[in-house]
């Protein structure tokens, strides 16, 4: 026991002296003094130590604050900073349990927990209208309850309270994460007893909460910065990359390099397996495969595929060497082309001016000494299937306006027909030769242009076929033979185009009509689309005029194949047949 004679209320106050001693003090005060001003003495000294108590530790309590804001401050990653926050919110309300939860997608996402008895809190997304924690966010104030579970204020159901009753949270106690205006979350203390919160713990509370937001904010903009300077540490090492690969590729094309070259080169670079391939088909990107495609403008050329143990910055090399690719391949055909087309001109010439030099085979991509067919085909559009087809070692095409023209070694012009399937979609072909040398080839082309157009006239479509297999029809293929047939043709029926004239009525069609159709009178008249007594009234005419003999089938046959003769060079002429 602590000897109080001879020292002041001052003294006793100046050294922290219990409330015992200083209640000693007074009734020591009141044996010399009368007792009424000991006694109010007495409790002068005793509010005096509460209140001096009350400021030690506010003290300590705002000292405790700071160190909480240095230390706030120093953490900069959130899985260490919101652990801290409710550490601390803990231990200076002296609560059972305190949690943190931040706004995110339009809910509130509970983060982290100090003190809890279960795992329900953490990850827990509360709507930001429902309960205790809506009126926090959405007034952007601190709320409290005496006791959550009783308060009628608030509904007690959904997955919040569940975990709440599994806390056995009583008192609680909620303030604002709140920054420039704006409200990042809260920060919640519990006990699992009733307590009334006074206005000291809601201030202590909002005063840690204030420091919070501050170190979360700042937390969030160093996390957003390491993550910009790790995507623009990334982007730099990749443009130094892609840069040493654009010299390596650029270096190959200054040195004349193609396609192949290009193509060795990345895969010299590659850490997987790289090659190209034309489309259709491009294969798919996925199961350890990087597909990149080659495209120049609209024209897609095919695919860079990556195979394979790749590197991880293989995709990106794909996407570098692509264009340059493109470019390479757009070069390669256009030289393609362009030698193409020179060779069509220079072949066409040899065809159509009848040189006879070697060297004007030779510029065409023949050889003077060797035998060739010429083959003919309409249209020329067909060309690429044309090509696709099986011909000679040595075989040179070129187009000729509409038509396109095959010049390929045959020692009879009977073998190019063994490359051709026929069918309605297959260009139609004349075909002639054998031809050695210019003078020869020339004369060859022109047979072979004279067969395909008798063949068109005959609408034989699809057809290849040299001038003999024409049989009667290679008649077709002379101008003598075809004033032959014209004269025929005006001696037997030419009465039948006066009569014809006078009446105004079609005898001629109406006779080649009835010869294609085997004389059966129904189909002719369906073919004429006249009534059948029309096509009696108009046989009657032509009885009149040929006899009733041009009939028989003799007659029948010799007038069929002139009419049809007659067309077929009315056709190759220009003419109407009429």
């Amino acid at each position: 026991m602590t000897d109080t004679t001879g020292e002041s209320w001052l003294e006793l106050l100046l050294r922290d002296a219990s409330a015992e001693e200083l209640l000693r003090h007074g009734a020591e005060l009141a044996r010399s003094l009368d007792s009424g001003t000991a006694d109010r003495e007495t409790a002068s000294a005793l509010r005096l130590k509460v209140l001096l108590h009350q400021q030690t530790q506010r003290a300590a309590e705002l000292s405790a604050l700071n160190d909480i804001a240095i230390r706030l401050a120093a953490l900069s990653a959130p899985d260490e900073l919101l652990p801290e926050i409710v550490d601390q919110a803990r231990r200076l309300l002296g609560a059972d349990l305190a949690y943190l939860g931040l706004v995110e997608d339009g809910v509130l996402r509970l983060k982290v927990t100090s003190g809890a008895l279960t795992p329900e809190l953490v990850g827990l997304a509360v709507p930001l209208s429902r309960g205790l924690a809506g009126e926090v966010l959405e007034r952007a104030a601190p709320r409290w309850t005496a006791d959550y579970r009783t308060d009628p204020r608030f509904r007690h159901d959904g997955p919040a309270d569940a975990a709440a009753v599994a806390e056995n949270m009583r008192g609680l106690l909620g303030v604002p994460l709140r920054l420039r205006g704006r409200v990042l979350g809260a920060l919640f203390a519990a006990k699992r007893q009733r307590r009334d919160f006074g206005e000291h713990d809601v201030t202590l509370l909002s005063a840690l909460a204030a420091h919070a937001a501050i170190a979360i904010e700042n937390a969030r903009a160093v996390t957003d910065l390491n993550a910009t300077n790790a995507h623009l540490a990334r982007r730099s090492a990749e443009l130094e990359q892609t840069l040493r690969w654009d010299q390596r590729l650029t270096r190959v094309v200054l040195r004349g390099g193609g396609v192949e070259d290009l193509l060795r080169e990345i895969r010299a670079i590659a850490g997987g397996e790289v090659r190209f391939v034309t489309s259709p088909p491009v294969p798919e990107e996925g199961a350890g495969r990087a597909v990149r495609p080659v495209v120049a403008g609209e024209r897609t050329f095919g695919a860079l595929v990556l195979t394979g143990a790749a590197a991880p910055d293989d995709p990106l090399l794909l996407e570098r060497a692509a264009p340059a690719l493109a470019l390479a391949l757009v070069a390669e055909r256009a030289v393609a082309e362009a030698t193409r087309r020179t060779r069509d001109v220079l072949l066409l010439d040899l065809l159509t001016t009848s040189s006879g030099r070697p060297q004007d085979m030779r510029l065409a991509g023949l050889d003077a000494t060797a035998s060739y067919a010429v083959l003919v085909a309409d249209p020329a559009s067909a060309r690429a299937r044309v090509e696709r087809m099986e011909w000679p070692e040595g075989t040179v095409m070129a187009e000729h306006g509409t038509r396109l023209v095959v010049v390929a070694p045959a020692d009879a012009p009977e073998r190019l027909q063994q490359s051709w399937p026929g069918g309605p979609d297959v260009p139609t072909a004349g075909i002639a030769g054998p031809a050695r040398g210019g003078a020869e080839l020339a004369r060859s082309f022109v047979e072979a242009r004279r067969t395909l157009e008798a063949l068109q006239a005959l609408e034989r479509y699809g057809q290849a076929s040299t001038a003999a297999q024409l049989g009667l029809y290679r008649i077709l293929l002379d101008h003598t033979g075809r004033a032959d047939l014209e004269a025929r043709f005006r001696q037997l029926l030419g009465p039948v185009l006066a009569e014809e004239a006078r009446r105004k009525v079609p005898l001629l069609d109406t006779l080649h009509a009835y010869l294609a159709h085997g004389g059966r009178a129904r189909a002719t008249a369906d073919a004429l689309a006249v009534h059948v007594n029309t096509l009696y009234q108009r046989l009657s005419t032509l009885d009149g005029i040929l006899g009733e003999s041009w009939r028989s089938p003799d007659r029948a046959l010799e007038l069929r194949v002139l009419l049809r003769l007659r067309t077929a060079a009315a056709a190759l002429d220009g003419g109407t047949g009429g």
